[in-house]
This record gives structure tokens, C-alpha cells and sequence, in this order.
């Protein structure tokens, strides 16, 4: 069914524009209003560029014939990277370590300084690409510098085995200037692009003109270099798409309402009005859990696998391709058993105590969840993760439980979502926070339709706002609606949530008086006891489940 073009995609559709800007909100029909764009100019060749590979592949079925749908290391490889097809690939610090007898830390400090550089517009490897934190000594890094660029000039020799990353062909590539002989080039999800790529589109102004497209929100690749093309460039127009087509009123106000305190948004996100928002999931319906970590993803699917139903669990790309031993590696260190942990950066903790403080001093989200979740389940930690790996189907429409993280959720969409408890604390401790991990809460939040079941933090941070559960906000008749006021009277849902968790409170502390878990003389529990009185009542449970699933495993 085709639906009527919104003011602000038409707006998009008819612009002139010789650099527009187009920011995307979640689920706002980005690249079907793109596609509009390009079937109003059939006569203008088109290119657009895609995040990755499956992106290109998808959009080539979507848009009109005068478009080519490419990634710009399709563009590079045609060109230049076809010459390193035999050799292609990732260089791993042990082949630099034999290749230039250094050891393994001094030749990782030279990948990374190699892939910091292939990601910028520098026309050499300097210091700026050394990782200050890892090298104070001056003398050091002048001699990582001149490690890096003989690793970057053997990598270019066909002869050498030191293998060619597609970033590297991709840079040689841009440093020589090519000029793209299109029309109109789109470049997608702009606000997770790399300094060489934009640079390289900027470049074709003279002949082409260029949209933008994307989410400054959703921009989340800060760790591997990426830019917020979306903030850096003064765009000669600019328009918002705010009008989601995924998900329900409610959920479109909770993105409102983060945008709006934690990043200086002054838009709102319109939801859809032929749908109602549910702040609960139905268990016996297939769901999504999102984990801000891959502890966070670990704990939330050890809950599954202790429950007493078998639940088959779908992991988006692969168990295989998340951390999870990280976990196992961190329980190693736990139960001092440091011979088998096989991460290099946990292997260098002398103990667990050691680590958990740095986890706590640095501020480091993995390795907080990491410690989280050892001390929550350990000794059963091996036994849980033999049990997860034994319930997975690579099949989602086969699944009970789809599970990934915020990085890889970004794009899809599920019918009820869970948002796991390890994101972003709200509100955050700190002025300086990271508001990528803001930007990771609001893709959580936002890929779910109808259903979401939000974190703890996130729920008692929007009702201490005064945040209205029952009832739509009126963002979508004004664009500039505040907040309530935190002193508004709580609706008849917030009292019934109040009073129905009080009666869960006393019936897992009866449960626990039965078993000898809880003094009855003792104080209310609050929600950190009440969380370990459930674990404790449900251990006996999980090793028996656990149990089953080993036997089904082995077999």
C-alpha cells in the first residue's frame, strides 16, 4: 500500500538544494523518501552510498535504474584494491611481531596507529595517531610512528604476506583524488561516516550535488573513528524528518524526552496514531532483548535459560560472533584459574579484585557489566553459557527470543522489545558523559513497534520528570512541549505499578522467609536484595535446567 508523502519528505523530494542535509529520525522512511528523490530526477545519474555491502544490495532492489547503489570500498576496490585481491584482509599483531622482531604490544600499537590513519584525511602517520594513552615515553612513540609506516609500506608490497585491509586500499584510493563523474550523490547514514569518506564526497561539489542523510542520534562507530557528518557540515538547506512509521505515540515521546534533556534536542518524534504503545511484553509471543554490552546480553539471556521453560534463542549475527567469552574470561580470573583466559587485555589483571577497580575507576561500561555478571552467577557462569549456546537456532522465525546488542539492533525492528539494564544510567552521574551511550538508549528504545518493557534506570528517570505512562504527550500538535513539571500528580497506572510491586515484594520475601533466605524481623528489602532473594530461589531451578541442557548439548 503506498502512502501519502509527508510536508517534510516532500520537502526533501522537491529541494534544490546543491548540499542538503536530511535529518532522519528513527523510523522515519529515510530512504524511501530518498528513493522519491531519484525517481523525480530520472534524467540525473545518481549515486548512493550505503553503510555496508547487504545495505548497497537492498537499496539496488528499491531504487530506480538511474541510481547506482555502491560502497565506497566497491568504488576503491574496482579501482585500486583489485590489484591486493590475493592478500586482503586483517593483519594480526603476531604477523608484525615475526615480520619486524618486535614484540606482540609494540606490533599491536602499530596496527591500531596504522588504522587510525587509514580512517583520516592525513596524508602521513604522525603522532596524532599513537595511542597516547598507551605511550607516554616520547622516544617510544616516535619509534611506534616509524613502525607504523614500514608496517603500512610492506602491507602495499604484493610480495610481503602482511596482509592489505580493505581501509588501506580504500585510503590509497582517496588520496588521489578521484572524481566521482555522477550527478547527485547520496551519502547514507552520514552521521556514522569516517573523516576519509566524507571528505572524499565533500571533494565532488564542483560537478555533483550532494544530500546527507542520516541521524545525528544514531551516530554510535565513535570507537572506530567514525564522524558526525550530520553536526560537521553547514548544509546550505537542512530538513527534519520526524514523522516515524514504525513505532507507537508512547515510544516516539520517550525518544522525545531523551533527546530533549540529554542532547539538546528541541524537535519531537511524532509516533503513529493507528497504534497503541504496550510498557510490558507478552512473554508467550515471540521478543527481543537488546543489551547495551555483551555481559549485559549474557545476563539477560541467563535469565532465560534459568527459567523452567525451554526457550530457543535467535543471537543477530551468530552466537559465535559475540564476546561471550569475555565473560568466561573474566570468570577465569574470578576463580583464579588465569591459565585458561585466552583476552590479553583480562589476562593482564593479576586478580579480580584489580579488576573490578578499574572498572570503577576508569568508568568502563564492559568491564563493569563484565564484573556484574560474574558476581551475580559465579560458578554457574560455564554451565550458563554451554546452556545458551545449546538453545540457539540460527533461524529468528524459529525463535522464541531474539537477542543482540544497541550496535547491531541498529536498523531492525521487532514487534515487542526488551531493553536490557546495562545501558546508560539515567540521569548520568557526570556533566562530561558520553552521549553516544545516549545516543545507544534511544536506537534500543526506538526499534521496538508496539511493545517495550524499558530499563529500570530509564523508567524511574522519566517518572521522576513526570512523564505521563497512560496518556500521549501533545508533541506531535507542538513542537515545543515541555516536560510536566516533577511535582504533577502520578495517573491511576503509575499507582497500580506502585501497589503491584509492592505485593511482588512481599511475595518473594515470603518465599525466601520459606526457605530460610530472609529474617522476617529484617527490614523491606529494596530492589538490589529483592533482585538476589529471585536468584537465590531460582539457583536450585537453573542447575537443574542447566543440567538438561548440558546432557542435550553433549548428546
Amino acid at each position: 500500500m503506498t502512502r501519502n508523502n509527508t510536508q517534510e519528505q516532500q520537502a526533501v523530494i522537491d529541494s534544490d538544494a546543491n548540499l542538503l542535509a536530511v535529518d532522519a529520525f528513527a523510523g522515519t522512511g529515510k530512504t524511501s523518501t530518498l528513493v522519491k528523490y531519484a525517481e523525480a530526477r530520472p534524467s540525473q545519474r545518481i549515486l548512493y552510498i550505503a553503510f555496508n555491502k547487504s545495505v548497497a544490495a537492498e537499496a539496488k532492489e528499491r531504487f530506480p535504474e538511474n541510481v547506482d547503489c555502491r560502497t565506497t570500498h566497491s568504488l576503491a576496490y574496482a579501482a585500486v584494491g583489485r590489484k591486493f585481491a590475493e592478500k586482503l584482509g586483517n593483519a594480526q599483531p603476531y604477523m608484525v611481531a615475526q615480520a619486524f622482531k618486535c614484540n606482540t604490544k609494540r606490533a599491536k600499537l602499530a596496527l591500531e596507529a596504522v588504522s587510525s590513519w587509514l580512517c583520516s584525511i592525513d596524508a602521513e602517520i604522525t603522532l596524532d595517531h599513537i595511542n597516547q594513552d598507551e605511550v607516554q615515553d616520547p622516544i617510544e612513540a616516535d619509534a611506534l610512528v616509524n613502525l607504523a609506516r614500514n608496517v603500512w609500506e610492506r602491507m602495499q608490497d604484493p610480495r610481503s604476506d602482511l596482509k592489505m585491509p580493505h581501509d588501506g586500499y580504500l585510503k590509497l584510493w582517496a588520496m588521489g583524488q578521484p572524481r566521482l563523474r555522477y550527478d547527485i550523490i547520496l551519502l547514507d547514514e552520514a552521521q556514522d561516516t569516517n573523516p576519509i569518506t566524507l571528505d572524499l564526497v565533500m571533494s565532488q561539489q564542483g560537478h555533483a550535488k550532494i544530500v546527507l542523510v542520516g541521524d545525528r542520534h544514531q551516530g554510535i562507530y565513535g570507537f572506530r573513528k567514525a564522524m558526525n557528518a550530520m553536526e560537521a557540515v553547514e548544509a546550505q538547506e537542512r530538513v527534519a524528518l520526524t514523522q516515524s512509521f514504525r513505532f507507537a505515540q508512547g515510544i516516539a515521546d520517550v525518544a522525545t524526552a531523551l533527546l530533549q534533556a540529554f542532547k539538546g534536542e528541541d524537535r519531537c518524534v511524532k509516533g503513529r496514531s493507528d497504534i497503541s504503545v504496550k510498557w510490558s511484553i507478552d512473554y508467550r509471543k515471540h521478543y527481543a532483548i537488546i543489551g547495551r554490552t555483551n555481559a549485559g546480553l549474557f545476563s539477560a539471556a541467563a535469565n532465560v535459560v534459568m527459567g523452567r521453560r525451554e526457550r530457543r534463542l535467535h543471537f543477530v549475527g551468530g552466537f559465535d560472533s559475540y564476546l561471550f567469552g569475555k565473560v568466561l574470561d573474566a570468570y577465569y580470573l574470578w576463580a583464579d584459574e588465569r591459565a585458561r583466559i585466552k583476552d590479553a587485555t583480562i589476562a593482564r589483571f593479576q586478580n579480580f579484585h584489580d579488576f573490578k577497580q578499574y572498572g570503577d575507576e576508569a568508568g568502563d561500561a564492559e568491564v563493569k557489566a563484565l564484573v556484574k555478571t560474574v558476581e551475580q552467577y559465579r560458578m554457574d557462569v560455564p554451565v550458563i553459557y554451554n546452556a545458551m549456546r545449546a538453545a540457539e537456532t540460527p533461524v529468528q522465525d524459529r525463535a522464541d527470543i531474539t537477542l543482540t546488542t544497541g550496535h547491531r539492533a541498529k536498523g531492525l525492528e521487532w514487534d515487542q522489545v526488551m531493553v536490557a539494564d546495562d545501558f546508560i544510567e539515567l540521569p548520568p552521574g557526570e556533566d562530561d558523559f558520553d552521549e553516544e551511550e545516549v545516543n545507544l538508549l534511544y536506537v534500543g528504545v526506538t526499534r521496538a513497534i508496539e511493545s517495550i518493557l524499558l530499563p529500570g534506570s530509564l523508567r524511574e528517570w522519566l517518572e521522576s520528570t513526570g512523564f505521563d505512562f497512560n496518556q500521549q504527550s501533545e508533541c506531535e500538535q507542538s513542537e515545543t512541549k515541555a516536560l510536566p513539571h516533577a511535582d504533577v500528580a502520578q495517573s491511576e497506572e503509575l499507582r497500580r505499578l506502585i501497589t503491584e510491586r509492592a505485593l511482588l515484594a512481599e511475595a518473594i520475601t515470603d518465599a525466601a522467609q520459606m526457605c530460610g533466605l530472609f529474617d522476617s524481623k529484617a527490614s523491606v528489602p529494596d530492589f538490589n536484595q529483592l533482585q538476589q532473594l529471585i536468584h537465590e530461589l531460582g539457583r536450585e531451578c537453573l542447575r537443574a535446567n542447566l543440567m538438561r541442557a548440558e546432557a542435550q548439548y553433549a548428546g
